[in-house]
């Protein structure tokens, strides 16, 4: 399983993250359209668990991941979606190796400029979010927490 042994909170508390209730993942290699794949993926797990506000800031954060994942390694593995009773984690992985090349605190970005924006919103929407080295490059987490009235 690919789901975080624990997660890291805003606050700098770790806490331990425990069983997922839901696990989802997909392979993206080979697609076609890999962002809507991923789209979908979040808002099919998510569908009933969720409000629409909390599912549409995850499906945002899914679909940059995957398209830095493109952009940048050249092609996105696979993503994968683990439900806690706290909130929800995405993963994202490819076969990048340079976990330097993610920055830890993306600054936004200018009116003028075309790109730059993806990991501002990672950051701002998401409770916490990180890169870390794996077995097949690297992986992206981010982490969603519920918030009042998030869990339908």
């Amino acid at each position: 399983m690919l789901g975080p042994t624990s997660t890291v909170l805003p606050s700098g508390q770790v806490r331990d993250a425990g069983r997922p209730t839901t696990h989802a993942a997909i392979d993206l290699c080979d697609l076609d359209a890999p962002q809507r794949a991923a789209r979908g993926i979040v808002r099919t797990t998510l569908a009933g668990k969720a409000d629409s506000g909390y599912m549409d800031d995850v499906v945002l954060v899914a679909d940059e991941l995957v398209g830095n994942a493109v952009e940048h390694a050249g092609a996105a593995l696979d993503i994968s979606l683990d439900v806690y009773d706290w909130g929800v984690a995405v993963q994202v992985r490819d076969r990048g190796e340079d976990t330097t090349a993610v920055p830890g605190k993306p600054l936004a970005a200018d009116e003028d400029d075309e790109g730059g924006r993806g990991l501002f919103l990672v950051d701002v929407l998401a409770s916490a979010w990180g890169v870390q080295r794996d077995d097949k490059g690297k992986r992206v987490i981010a982490i969603f927490l519920y918030r009042a009235g998030d869990a339908e």
